[in-house]
């Protein structure tokens, strides 16, 4: 129960790398707050969690409306009483060659991407602040070398490195602690999805998976609890990659 008696609001949590750590932040005693756009899912996700006897609660928020999060902080606060973790895990992708990105497609990608986690970090600061809380990105190896075409998605998660770095250097001496992971193929919805739009099938998958390259929610959800947790109390602005070696290829 490493994280008794604490409160953790979790975006993009209604599948993948999101519902996973949100699964195991309940399992580990905190109060969980599920938010994301997929209201069926992420209903269905906390519903479960509910049903396991552990403490969850499911919040829709379009990450892109900004009064959407300022919502999803106060419905937070007001299910669990406080707030100690706060983790940016949505993230949406636009895998289109330059000339086909349209301004709009643009300024939503980094409204979600880039400026949600720090729209919602500012508008949990009060809690954290009480709490002396844990801020945790969730940014991708895309942002350490890129891969075409994924130009708008590759630059937004270099941004969130650069914003995890500042927000720990300027949020240190309210012993909040700000950290980031970058993972690398990760066996998701989001990216089987991806895979099929730029024309791949399981033949992808799997020579990943043969590869020793394909990691899990389970296993990202395993390092964000260290992370978060008073076991990681020595990491403060840290960019950790967990890509199960893809980088070194």
């Amino acid at each position: 129960m490493r994280l008794a008696n604490k409160a953790a609001l979790i975006t993009g949590a209604a599948s993948g790398i999101g519902l996973g750590i949100a699964e195991l932040f309940a399992q580990e005693g905190a109060s969980v707050i599920l938010v994301d756009r997929d209201t069926m899912r992420g209903e269905a996700a906390a519903a479960a969690t509910v049903k396991r006897g552990l403490r969850a609660a499911f919040v829709h928020a379009d990450l892109a409306l900004p009064d959407d999060i300022t919502q999803a902080v106060s419905a937070a606060v007001a299910f669990a009483g406080r707030l100690d973790i706060v983790v940016n895990n949505a993230a949406a992708f636009l895998p289109k060659p330059i000339e086909q990105i349209s301004v709009a497609e643009w300024d939503r990608l980094m409204a979600v991407n880039l400026r949600a986690p720090f729209l919602m970090v500012q508008a949990a600061l009060p809690a954290l602040r009480a709490s002396r809380g844990v801020i945790l990105n969730i940014s991708s190896t895309a942002a350490l070398r890129v891969f075409s075409p994924n130009l708008p998605y590759s630059a937004a998660k270099a941004g969130l490195i650069t914003m995890t770095q500042s927000m720990a250097q300027e949020l240190r001496s309210d012993r909040i602690r700000v950290n980031c992971i970058c993972p690398g193929a990760v066996d998701t919805p989001a990216l089987h999805s991806d895979i099929a739009v730029r024309g791949g099938d399981a033949s992808v998958i799997d020579h990943l998976e043969t590869q020793g390259l394909l990691t899990t929610p389970a296993q990202i959800a395993a390092l964000a609890l260290h992370i978060v947790s008073d076991e990681g109390a020595a990491l403060n602005g840290s960019i950790v990659v967990a890509d199960a070696g893809a980088l070194l290829s």
